[in-house]
């Protein structure tokens, strides 16, 4: 009997990406070899000059042991013919720089890869460049902002460009008029803080989530003359550039709708990008809901074990992810006939999963991030992060990250360190496509 250095299975070597196809005949290798071993041998079939790192998966899953633990831990026979699957792997995000803040960060949202629009408990929100300069202080509200949204279309001067709510139950819209980002308008109707604000893609419609516990649905166009009973004046020029402040009048903006369900406050919501009538949010009654914004009917209620602090969809995936505060990332399949079940449950964080943001162009790529200042990325095909980037500034280290947004090869996080942390993934980590078929 072979010694189980010695012991051999046949495996079959399969790949989606043309550029890395090898042929799929059956070849005989060491039970014993793990990752590593096998990358080298395919590297070897492809000739390759310069190595390239692949991860291997079987029946969907990666493989993060050797393959005789594989076929031990299920109970398979070596006589079986092993089908691997392997991918380019994912190399590791690089963090290249860190704006400092003067409060905490409560929210991030990237417009561009060069352009980041970040709100803070001091009330304000700034906008920053790539080069690290911030290009906007923008000052209306009185009371923290907890939630910004941008729109990704640089086309957009005169209109709304970004959106934020505040503890100060408003949400303001925001837009350049002279150069400058200024108040177009203010959407009034909460009667609590307003946590979380999503944008639909087509940018026509924005919703906000708030701890009155409703959900309210509001037009993104700017009104000719507020729709309120009043209109707000207030020290709403931003500051910058030498620019003096001045109060202007700021239109007001009523709700078209408001989704009342959840018992107690709401601290996410989010757009379904393939059906833009759809909103899928979460909150402190340990709830996640889908609903119809058009009809203001809830849909389905899926319910869990703890608080969820964060809901985002993935249009490659069709699935929702959520943050929650048992440390836990859930994923839930809002297709399914039984969209009320838990399709996965990621456990890794040492701390409240805060945030969560999908990779653009990739059905598997999600990141979180937690109160253990850590952002984890996940390829949802394994139940173990793929890495866990730490914070590398000395103030930073040890804080709550409360924020986390992923705009193509931009990965943006903050929290209680006062620092956005942005962090940049390669060219070839971003153009590897998927193996989904």
């Amino acid at each position: 009997m072979p010694s189980a250095s010695e012991a051999q299975v046949q495996i079959r070597l399969v790949a989606k990406q043309p550029k890395y196809v090898v042929p799929d005949a059956p070849i005989v290798v060491p039970q014993q070899l793990q990752r590593y071993g096998l990358s080298e041998i395919v590297n070897h079939l492809l000739g390759t000059e310069t190595p390239v790192p692949f991860d291997f998966l079987v029946d969907g899953q990666f493989l993060r042991e050797s393959i005789a633990s594989y076929l031990k831990a299920k109970n398979l026979s070596a006589e079986n013919i092993l089908t691997l699957e392997y991918v380019e792997s994912m190399l590791p995000p690089t963090e290249i720089a860190s704006y400092s803040h003067d409060d905490w960060i409560s929210s991030v949202a990237a417009s561009s890869e060069s352009r980041f629009a970040v709100g803070s408990y001091d009330g304000m929100v700034r906008v920053w460049n790539a080069q690290g300069e911030c290009e906007h202080e923008l000052r209306a509200h009185q009371a923290a902002v907890k939630s910004v949204a941008a729109i990704r279309d640089s086309s957009r001067r005169g209109k709304v460009e970004l959106i934020s709510g505040s503890q100060d139950q408003t949400a303001i819209a925001w837009g350049t008029k002279d150069k400058e980002l200024r108040p177009l308008y203010i959407a009034r109707g909460h009667t609590g803080s307003i946590d979380a604000v999503a944008i639909n893609p087509a940018n026509t419609h924005f919703v906000t989530a708030s701890t009155d516990a409703t959900i309210r649905f509001w037009n993104l166009a700017v009104p000719k003359q507020s729709e309120s009973d009043q209109t707000v004046s207030g020290d709403a020029e931003p500051v910058s550039k030498k620019q003096k402040k001045a109060n202007v009048n700021i239109k007001g903006k009523i709700a078209i709708g408001t989704l009342s369900g959840h018992v107690g406050p709401v601290t996410g919501v989010c757009f379904n990008g393939d059906q833009e009538s759809q909103i899928f949010s979460g909150g402190w009654d340990h709830s996640v809901r889908t609903w119809d914004v058009a009809s203001g009917v809830n849909v389905t209620t899926s319910l869990c074990d703890k608080v969820v602090l964060d809901v985002a969809y993935s249009t490659q995936s069709r699935l929702v992810a959520t943050g929650h505060a048992d440390r836990a990332v859930r994923l839930w399949d809002p297709r399914s006939q039984d969209s009320t079940v838990v399709k996965l449950r990621l456990s890794s964080h040492k701390g409240f999963v805060t945030s969560v943001a999908w990779a653009p162009n990739s059905a598997y790529m999600l990141a979180s991030a937690s109160h253990d200042s850590t952002v984890k990325l996940w390829d949802i095909r394994s139940r173990t992060p793929l890495y866990t980037v730490h914070a590398t500034n000395d103030e930073d280290k040890g804080k709550k990250l409360l924020a986390l947004d992923w705009h193509k090869s931009r990965l943006l996080a903050g929290g209680e360190g006062k620092s956005l942390r942005i962090h940049a993934f390669s060219d070839r980590a971003q153009n590897a496509p998927d193996s989904q078929d």
